[in-house]
Order: structure tokens, then sequence, then C-alpha cells
């Protein structure tokens, strides 16, 4: 009966891991409210250019904070879910600070892309459809938003992912992001299938908006940590002063701040 009762028995292990997953889907909620706002926009009918400018800084803004708690779900859901290191509250709002600079920043960019790729969608569509005759140029337009729109789609599979492992500058996040993407296309294709499953739930079931965004993470990071894998050079085995081997996983080398650094991603 002893071990009926032990907090690390499989029964209180899993409910320690859904209550942390419930905990990390909510925190991300609340950074991510300003998205309701994004989506009723990119959703309207834009007609003026300067209601094209305006949305596109609107939608700017809302994605500042949703951005660096997209790198921060992805970060805790693989350190503590997974790895079983740090506290949920505590390792979110670490990753969300470490990484505030460039998520916001690249979420700014997407904000605004998306605003203008919705545009493009409705009026090269509107030419499409409107016209009796074949409109050539709305065609190639429609084509070529499509085209970006796949692109922009894919790098974002792998985006803030990246982010919340690797230290980088916007414009180099985006490159890497994209080449991973494409370099691992049917990882890419099996991740997004995972986002809009995802998705789906949570718009059929609305309850779900409470821990289907870490489940997405969690089952997503088994295909992106594959992919990582193969970038992440392994470090050599050490022998520290007391005899102790040093291995991959453990704590390999001293930080910059004098901090021994835990590689935990590479068990």
């Amino acid at each position: 009966m002893g071990g009926l009762f032990n907090p690390d028995n499989t029964f209180f292990r899993g409910m320690s891991k859904l209550w942390d997953m419930l905990f990390v889907s909510i925190l991300w909620a609340i950074c991510c409210i300003p998205g309701y706002f994004l989506i009723t926009l990119v959703t309207s009918s834009l007609s003026n250019p300067i209601q094209i400018f305006m949305y596109m800084a609107i939608d700017a803004l809302c994605m500042v904070p949703i951005g660096p708690a997209m790198a921060a779900i992805y970060y805790v859901c693989m350190k503590v879910i997974r790895r079983d290191r740090g506290y949920v509250f505590h390792e979110y709002v670490h990753a969300f600070k470490l990484n505030f600079k460039v998520g916001a920043a690249a979420g700014a960019v997407l904000g605004a892309a998306v605003t203008l790729l919705s545009f493009n969608l409705q009026y090269s569509y509107a030419a499409v459809t409107a016209s009796e005759e074949k409109d050539m140029m709305g065609r190639v337009l429609l084509v070529v938003t499509l085209a970006i729109c796949f692109v922009l789609l894919g790098t974002l599979m792998f985006l803030f992912p990246v982010l919340s492992r690797f230290t980088m500058g916007v414009k180099q996040l985006f490159k890497t992001s994209m080449y991973m993407a494409f370099r691992h296309i049917l990882h890419t294709l099996a991740i997004l299938v995972v986002v809009v499953l995802s998705a789906v739930v949570m718009y059929v079931v609305l309850p779900a908006l409470f821990f289907m965004p870490a489940v997405c993470a969690l089952l997503s990071s088994f295909l992106i940590e594959h992919v990582f894998k193969r970038y992440m050079p392994k470090p050599e085995k050490t022998v520290e002063t007391d005899g102790t081997i040093v291995t991959e996983g453990d704590v390999v080398s001293e930080g910059e701040d004098g901090e021994r650094r835990d590689l935990w991603y590479l068990e």
C-alpha cells in the first residue's frame, strides 16, 4: 500500500505532467489574448492602402507578446514536461524574458506579413473570380501569394522552437528556420498536421484551449528535436577533478558567467 501513495509512482507523475500542461497552456493563452484581435483584423475586408497599413501596424503590435510566448511554451514543454528539469512558471518566465527582444520583433514581422498576404489573397481572388475574361495578372498574383504563404507557413513551424534553443538575430532566425523547414520537408508537413489538428480541436471544443497548446507543442517537439539534434554539436566526455565522468546531457562545461551548463536537451 505504501507504493500507492508514493508521489514518484506512475499515477502521480502522470497527474503532475497533466497539471504542468494545463498550467503552461493557460500562461500561453494569457499572453496570446491579442491574437484574437489579429485574427479579427486579418479576416476583415481590406479595401484601401491606408486601411492596409493601419491594420499591418496593429497586427504587428498584437504579435509582440505572442512571439516570445510561442518560444516559451516550447521551451517549457521540452525542459519541464519532457526532461523533468525545473518548474513551469519559473522556466516560462525565464524563456519569455530571454527571448522577448528577438521574439517580439519576429512576431511583429509575422503580424505585418500576414496582414499584407491576407490583402493580396483577397484582391487576387476577387480579380480572378469577378472577371469574365482571363485575368492573367490576378492569377499570377494569386499563385505567387499562395507560394509565399506556403513558405511562410513552413518557416513558422520551426521559427519559435529555433528561437527557444538557439541565440541569433531576427534575420538569421528566419533564414535558419526556413532552411530547416524545407531541408526536412516531411518533418515540416507532419508538424503542420499536428498544428492544424490542434487548432481544429480548440475551435470545435473551446475548453481544449486550456490544455491543447501544450499537447501541440509536446507532440511537435518529438519531430522538431529529431531535426535539432542534427545541428547541435554533441559534447565529448570529460573528466572532472574528482574523477567523475561527465557524459551527454550532464553539466559539461563552465558558462561565461562562471555557472556550470546543463545540456538537458541532449538527453
